[in-house]
């Protein structure tokens, strides 16, 4: 197990995340809600991220760069790591 490989791609999924997240909130606000959103959604979002992550087929896929920010249960898509 590469510890390093998969908090990366834990980091990189919630990262993406969090970037659609603002996006979405800068439309609402018709403007860039800037870096305290960042912040306000990693203490409000971070913990139910982390266990979203941890329970989805995202953790376990070859595919989580692309989509993993979805956390997804189920996926028509999921490919495993290991084959």
């Amino acid at each position: 197990m590469n510890w390093n490989r998969e908090l990366l791609e834990y980091m990189l999924a919630q990262r993406r995340k969090i970037e659609i997240e603002k996006w979405c909130e800068g439309i609402r606000l018709k403007r860039d809600p800037g870096d305290e959103f960042v912040m306000h959604w990693i203490f409000n979002y971070g913990d139910w991220f982390r266990q979203s992550w941890n329970r989805s087929l995202c953790s376990h896929c070859v595919l989580a760069r692309d989509c993993g920010h979805e956390v997804r249960n189920r996926c028509d898509q999921f490919t495993g790591k290991n084959g």
